[in-house]
């Protein structure tokens, strides 16, 4: 819901950082869900204003403030973009992602694209934060299986297929990772969390392979 222009200064003051303003804000009877134009809440813009800096301890203690009064950890704004699916995208660290995941943050929601914060987590190669994803899917009872294209040693293009583990930080990706690159896995049926197109041939016949794998 668009909210008049009186509530933005809290949005305005999240992606600041500034923390007593906030709370100042709050207090004073500001909506935490209240959004911008761009459909941006307070904590959204908090986790999208890093801009691929690591989240010190003011600003855990900014998404933390805004979560325990009742902000909606899976808002999303005009693209669809959740505040877990920024902070994976600008590499605020395990710390952010485990304060939205506490609260209550879907990691498995898609935006406008299909891609859901695990595609951005991989993206960003960030492992520490990949890494509390991958185990909060596991705790929901889903597996994660990547297909990642990386550099060989020979200078072409390599598939491999991870299960439940990130692709290794050691190795160059020769393409960032697309929605229908990773997949969601429950049982021993494997769900996509991408369109209904298989992105080519080699990726399908590599989930072909995985779903003739019974349990994994």
């Amino acid at each position: 819901t668009l909210h008049p222009e009186s509530e933005v200064p809290l949005i305005s003051a999240a992606s600041s950082g500034k923390l007593r303003l906030v709370r100042l804000l709050v207090e004073g009877g500001a909506q935490v869900n209240a959004c911008n134009p761009r459909g941006e809440t307070a904590l959204l813009a908090a986790c999208k204003a890093l801009r691929g800096e690591p989240a010190g301890p003011e600003t855990v203690k900014l998404l933390s403030y805004l979560l325990q009064n009742k902000a909606d950890p899976n808002a999303q704004d005009r693209a669809g973009r959740t505040a877990l699916m920024y902070a994976c995208m600008e590499r605020a660290g395990a710390q952010v992602a485990s304060t939205l995941l506490a609260a209550g943050a879907d990691p498995s929601m898609e935006d406008q694209s299909r891609a859901s914060a695990l595609v951005y987590a991989v993206n960003a190669q960030h492992q520490p934060t990949l890494k509390v994803l991958m185990d909060a899917c596991q705790a929901r009872g889903r597996d994660i299986i990547i297909i990642a294209t990386e550099m060989g040693v020979n200078g072409g293009p390599v598939t491999r297929r991870y299960l439940n583990v990130p692709p290794s930080p050691d190795t160059s990706p020769v393409s960032c990772m697309s929605p229908s690159d990773i997949f969601l896995k429950t049982g021993s049926v494997c769900r996509r969390r991408a369109p209904p197109e298989y992105s080519n041939s080699a990726t399908k016949a590599s989930l072909d392979r995985w779903e003739q794998i019974p349990g994994g």
